[in-house]
């Protein structure tokens, strides 16, 4: 079994999830009862003009309130919080006993052994043999993460869409019949800021060529800002965001399923094992979105 123990663990880096929405949601999670705040004005200095005898002269600047266009200027220039990005592992329901006999949700060269694959099979090999740049190291070292719950893969699962990288069954099945863990980008990386490749981002397909990827910890954070700032979101649906050889499950703050009977499922494995990770009914997750109908 791997070892997924970090040196030392943080203590207060906001993984403990407050009060429960309805929908079995918290820590701000639920778009729905926690909408994101609209951004606050900032104060913007004009010139103020008074008269003398001499003619008009400038005079100390007053504040005004600024447009939101200035005000979005100003909030993509402030830093992101990894305790609060989200991180998200889809995978069928069959496959979290497994899980949850390891202790951590496994890369696929660490040992990973799902009963049902969502992967398909050409992909998982390629990933294999596919060098992260700048690393010693390949894809298949690495637990996958989206950054998104509507990222293109997973749409691909929801709407049926053939993808050559998943399995022919992950697109025949239900997409309830799979669940999304979710965890957050510090809780990945936990004390291992100073390791160059504890984590990686890229902004499509790990295993594609040419693809940007991040491995040292400053550069990471600067590309998730990038990638979470862009206003058409593309590069968004299509990144990866990589952790070497592991996820502890303690790191995983929510597992979120499509329907009660998948929910209680998930419940019955947990309490077979003492944790007490929280499940969510949250069908939007698992349902085609409104883009996707559109097309």
């Amino acid at each position: 079994m791997v070892s997924c123990a970090p040196e030392r663990e943080p203590r207060d880096e906001g993984f403990h999830l407050a009060d429960e929405c309805i929908h079995g949601f918290d820590d701000g999670l639920c778009a729905i009862c926690f909408p994101p705040k609209e951004p606050e004005p900032r104060p913007v200095v004009t010139a103020a003009r008074t008269r003398t005898a001499g003619g008009t002269r400038v005079a100390r600047p007053a504040p005004r309130v600024a447009g939101s266009a200035r005000a979005g200027a100003s909030l993509a220039d402030a830093p992101i919080d990894p305790k609060t990005l989200r991180i998200y592992h889809v995978t069928h329901v069959d496959n979290i006993a497994p899980i949850l006999g390891e202790g951590a949700v496994l890369a696929d060269l660490a040992g990973a052994a799902p009963v049902v694959d969502v992967s398909a099979p050409a992909a998982r090999e390629f990933r294999r043999t596919a060098p992260i740049d700048g690393l010693d190291a390949v894809v298949a070292d690495y637990v996958p993460f989206l950054l998104s719950t509507d990222a293109h893969v997973w749409n691909a699962v929801r709407t049926g869409t053939p993808d050559p990288r998943l399995a022919e069954g992950a697109v025949e099945r239900q997409p309830a019949d799979h669940v999304i863990l979710v965890g957050s980008v510090a809780g990945a990386v936990g004390a291992r800021t100073d390791t160059v490749g504890a984590v990686v981002v890229t902004d499509a397909d790990a295993a594609a060529g040419g693809v940007a990827a991040a491995s040292a910890w400053p550069d990471v954070l600067r590309m998730l800002q990038r990638l979470h700032r862009e206003e058409d979101g593309a590069r968004l649906l299509a990144a990866e965001f990589l952790v070497h050889e592991c996820l502890p499950l303690e790191r995983v703050l929510l597992i979120a399923v499509g329907n009660d009977r998948v929910r209680d499922r998930v419940r019955t494995a947990l309490d077979a094992v003492g944790l007490r990770t929280r499940v969510a009914v949250y069908p939007p997750w698992f349902q085609p979105t409104a883009e996707t109908d559109a097309e």
